[in-house]
């Protein structure tokens, strides 16, 4: 199993539509740079626009995109660097990474990098996948 991520390198981050870097990034950037700097490769998009309410027109957009590179878990198996997926408004669109067993790394749109307690989260929870993705 995965040890604990540091995620002091990523905490106050601000949030930004599509956005991919320090400067600012949303929960598929974050998503992409904690599983990247870990050595797993994903693309960052799926060849289209992400526009800033995509959910509404592709509710399963994010999950389509997860299940290309990994494979859904039990939420009891969830260990460091699986991704974690909530439904907001009945839709899954928001996205973190499991630091430890009971805590994710996320950000939500008009705040900062954060970590949260799964617990916290747990009445929005829709999905968790382990990535494969390119090793490298």
């Amino acid at each position: 199993m995965p040890g604990e991520i540091d995620t002091r390198k990523y905490l106050g981050i601000p949030f930004r539509h599509n956005g991919r870097g320090m400067d600012g990034v949303d929960c598929l950037g974050l998503m992409l740079m904690v599983l990247r700097d870990a050595g797993i490769i994903l693309p960052d998009d799926d060849g289209r626009p992400i526009t800033p309410r995509w959910y509404d027109t592709d509710p399963q957009r994010l999950v389509r995109g997860l299940e290309r590179y990994g494979r859904r878990i039990d939420v009891t198996e969830l260990q460091p660097l699986d991704v974690v997926v909530f439904c907001f408004q009945g839709k899954p669109r928001h996205a973190g990474v499991m630091i430890d067993r009971s805590r994710f790394i996320h950000i939500r749109e008009h705040d900062c990098v954060s970590v949260a307690r799964l617990k916290r989260y747990s009445r929005f929870f829709y999905a968790a996948y382990r990535m494969v993705g390119e090793q490298v």
